[in-house]
């Protein structure tokens, strides 16, 4: 497989140094782009993948196509990814979900190592996370959701629709040693449609993904946990303020990558392009409004990153005993 993929990205080379010689292959990018992304439409991944792709199809000069690839905690996707051909037609908008969690043992049947199969052009954005109610359970605060809970045995329900949903999900009930049960969902989407219905209680959501109900009051924000206030949500208290103990940070966040042997040129050029549009005042300003605080930064500090969190990941599963249910 290391030889097969050798090849093709020398290929992919070769058709770039060939492009000004007479006749030669056109030089990348010459055809429609595929972006995949791990998580359902309306997902915070297909957010931050349709106000990027636009700019950089403007700045190739070449359509990018978004490919929505859901499932398995973001692996399916992953795979769709390492399995490609590396020649800069198959990129892939990663989460911390399929680099490092899955990885980590939160998902069974990781097929990839994601140091050795993928190729990093540059970080994209995070985004932090919310405890959200469905607006028929009374309780406003957490420390009265805790309560409630305790007093109601089995009786509640609570969803995860993605890693950072998984994890701060299990953290909160084995800190406080609830009774309530699981229910995983695909992506985000469906998991608030069925959390307003009433079919869940609780979910610990990513903010891009739910800040739109949380406003229309469609459900209802009762902490983050995190160490500060996030902006968007100046009137929901921290965990700290409210007397409770601060999970460890599981903040989601994003990652352009592509297939390992894509040749370092393309890899460059896409780090040069999505570096400049992040730092655009109406890309940035349109993650913010959506929650995502973007993170342009070098090829280098994407890889190092990412083996920095699967470290982190690695002791959050093996201490919680994480699993993706």
């Amino acid at each position: 497989m290391k030889i097969i993929r050798w090849l093709a990205g020398f290929a992919a080379v070769a058709s770039l140094l060939a492009a000004a010689g007479p006749g030669a292959a056109q030089p990348w990018p010459s055809k429609p782009i595929r972006l995949v992304v791990p998580y359902a439409a309306g997902s915070g991944s297909d957010i931050v993948a349709r106000i990027v792709a636009d700019p950089l199809s403007r700045a190739l000069g070449q359509p990018i196509v978004v490919d929505n690839k859901p499932g398995a905690n973001s692996t399916v996707g992953t795979e769709a990814v390492v399995t490609s051909p590396p020649d800069g037609y198959t990129l892939g908008l990663m989460t911390n979900a399929g680099l490092v969690a899955s990885p980590a043992g939160l998902t069974g049947g990781v097929r990839y190592d994601p140091a050795k199969d993928l190729g990093y052009a540059t970080m994209v954005g995070s985004v932090t996370y919310v405890w959200v109610v469905n607006t028929d359970v009374a309780a406003r605060t957490a420390p009265e959701l805790i309560r409630l809970i305790k007093a109601s045995p089995g009786k509640f329900n609570y969803a995860s629709g993605n890693t950072g949903g998984i994890a701060y999900g299990g953290t909160i009930k084995n800190t406080y040693q609830l009774d309530m049960t699981h229910v995983p969902y695909k992506s985000v989407p469906p998991a608030l449609v069925d959390l307003i219905a009433g079919n869940v209680q609780v979910m610990v959501a990513d903010v891009a993904a739910s800040l739109a109900m949380i406003r229309s009051g469609k459900v209802r924000a009762i902490g983050v946990p995190t160490a500060q206030r996030n902006p968007l949500l100046p009137d929901v208290p921290t965990f700290a303020e409210s007397g409770l103990a601060t999970p460890p940070d599981m903040s989601g966040w994003w990652v352009l990558v592509a297939p390992a042997g894509t040749p370092d040129p393309i890899l460059d050029r896409l780090n040069q392009e999505v570096v400049r549009i992040l730092n655009t005042g109406t890309v940035r300003s349109a993650l913010l409004q959506a929650g995502i605080v973007p993170t342009p930064s070098t090829r280098q500090h994407a890889v190092q990153y990412q083996e920095e969190q699967l470290q982190v990941w690695r002791a959050i599963v093996k201490d919680l005993n994480l699993k993706a249910e």
